[in-house]
């Protein structure tokens, strides 16, 4: 089994070229012997789907509350730690296609998370809302009171996600091998603390990381900002 990179970010090398994923920054939240989940962290969707924010807010369009009707989840989590059972109300919707910007945005912009469709969910940092975390002080939620609570009462840092991104059995290490991807830990002030593009911000520190890696030297965080 590989070593696990649920909790830490992949950031593009200049090796990826295809559009989606160039200059891109995924949080990893699934990673085994069978394959890994990430969701794309820099690439807002504006203006963000009217419908998905309706349903999100469960304010329809003559005043009155959406009510989707609840259904069991039925699909993998997105993360590995153990979900609520019972019945749970979700979003599902295609992938994204409205427009893709590509820097980071305010937390009211929802982001497209990759070409696989899937459950509208949340990456948080509001503990009280967690229903699966990846790393410390980063949580997942995809239950409609918990997303209602994120957008309504704006309590705490969250991105809303539409899609993400998969590999199949170790088609991501194979990438990662050849130079695709450089890996970092995730924070909390990684995801939520930028409101600009985070590539240019994580390139240079990631590749220092790679660097590190494949000589075989002690990482050094400081190094890659020294002239």
């Amino acid at each position: 089994m590989p070593q696990s990179l649920i909790g830490h970010v992949i950031v593009a090398s200049t090796l990826v070229t295809e559009s989606v994923f160039e200059r891109g920054v995924l949080l990893m939240m699934h990673h085994d012997d069978s394959g890994a989940i990430g969701v794309m962290l820099n690439r807002p969707i504006s203006p963000p789907p009217a419908e998905l924010i309706r349903l999100i807010t469960g304010q329809a369009d003559d005043g009155s509350l959406a009510t989707p009707d609840d259904e069991p989840m039925g699909e993998k989590p997105l993360v590995s730690e153990p979900q609520p059972s019972g019945p749970r109300k979700r979003f599902e919707v295609p992938a994204a296609t409205d427009k893709v910007a590509t820097t980071n945005s305010p937390a009211e912009f929802v982001h497209f998370g990759g070409p696989l469709s899937g459950p509208v969910f949340a990456i948080h940092d509001t503990k009280s809302l967690a229903e699966g975390y990846t790393a410390s002080g980063i949580y997942v939620a995809a239950q409609k009171e918990s997303l209602e609570q994120l957008v309504r009462d704006k309590i705490g840092d969250y991105r809303l996600m539409i899609g993400h991104a998969g590999w199949t059995a170790g088609q991501l290490e194979t990438e990662i091998d050849a130079g695709m991807w450089h890996i970092l830990p995730a924070s909390s002030d990684m995801i939520f603390g930028v409101d600009s593009d985070i590539w240019p911000m994580l390139i240079r520190r990631a590749t220092a990381s790679s660097i590190s890696r494949w000589i075989g030297a002690p990482d050094n965080p400081v190094a890659a900002y020294l002239n």
